[in-house]
């Protein structure tokens, strides 16, 4: 059975069941006036964050970079969990959030939030790995087997494995089973507990350094394509030409916003990013798989 550790990652989802999609992305804004007037202010929130100390941390040099750029100020606002800011976009306490492909598919659904700057992050993609004593050679050798993933609704770590593994054709709840085991996977994996892990290429090969596992110990049966990025998201109560104007500001400045960005050890994934504009479609296949494992409700 899925042990949901995320932060109760389906829980809170179904909270919030009033929200509905909506068509807008800033690609489709017909304004083209450049000189429109931006807010005095923004409030800012990440929401794999929690709390304010750590939002200061690791973002605030890029704060005061994005004040620069948009000529105006920025403020932190922390949320207590990776969902939080969902109500929050509702109810108008924010306006500008950092989130994760599977947050942004929340954010959309429910708040009605628009994409609009993506992170692109080189060389990020899922494995799954098993021992290289093991039986195991491919992605159909995992039937009856047991795997450990990161956290419900992690993209490296949850949704694009599924996609692997569904696209080899394995029943989700009748071919294989799955438990969410964070950072224990490698050990659990080494003890024998699970027959394989799924997370990202760059939390793989960190967590064999770690355990001062040899690369030799251990094989990669299946590896996806470069997962979809990071974004950044307004709210949907700004009116359209100023939403534009801050995608267009935030692009044209990427050099100066993604060296704060990528400061800091915690973010020091996005060295080599860029910022393009945010589409909603490139989400899509994260939406099909939330729909053959039985949790579209928390993505409509």
């Amino acid at each position: 059975m899925i042990q949901i550790k995320r932060r109760q990652f389906i829980a809170y989802a179904l909270l919030f069941t009033s929200g509905c999609t909506t068509d807008r992305t800033v690609n489709e804004i017909a304004s083209r006036n450049n000189s429109v007037e931006l807010p005095k202010k923004l409030r800012f929130a990440v929401t794999d964050i929690q709390g304010l100390a750590d939002l200061q941390r690791d973002y605030d040099n890029f704060r005061q970079q994005l004040e620069k750029v948009l000529e105006l100020s920025v403020e932190f606002f922390p949320v207590d969990n990776f969902l939080a800011a969902t109500p929050a976009l509702m109810s108008n306490q924010v306006d500008l959030v950092f989130a994760g492909p599977s947050e942004y598919l929340i954010l959309r659904a429910r708040a009605k939030a628009t994409p609009l700057v993506a992170v692109t992050r080189p060389d990020y993609y899922a494995v799954i790995a098993v021992k290289a004593d093991s039986n195991i050679q491919s992605l159909a050798d995992l039937k009856g087997k047991t795997i450990a993933m990161r956290t419900e609704g992690s993209t490296a770590g949850h949704i694009w494995p599924m996609k692997l593994l569904l696209d080899a054709g394995l029943r989700f709840k009748q071919d294989f089973q799955i438990q969410m085991l964070g950072d224990e996977s490698l050990a659990a994996l080494l003890r024998g507990e699970v027959d394989a892990l799924a997370d990202s290429n760059s939390r793989y090969d960190r967590f064999l350094k770690s355990a001062g596992v040899a690369k030799e110990q251990m094989s990669i049966i299946a590896q996806s394509q470069n997962l979809p990025s990071d974004v950044f998201v307004v709210s949907n109560a700004l009116k359209p030409a100023i939403a534009q104007q801050i995608q267009k500001r935030m692009i044209d400045a990427q050099t100066q916003l993604l060296q704060p960005l990528a400061s800091v050890p915690a973010n020091r994934k996005y060295k080599y990013s860029k910022f393009i504009p945010a589409a909603d479609q490139d989400y899509d296949q994260m939406r099909a798989v939330y729909r053959s494992i039985g949790q579209e409700s928390i993505i409509l």
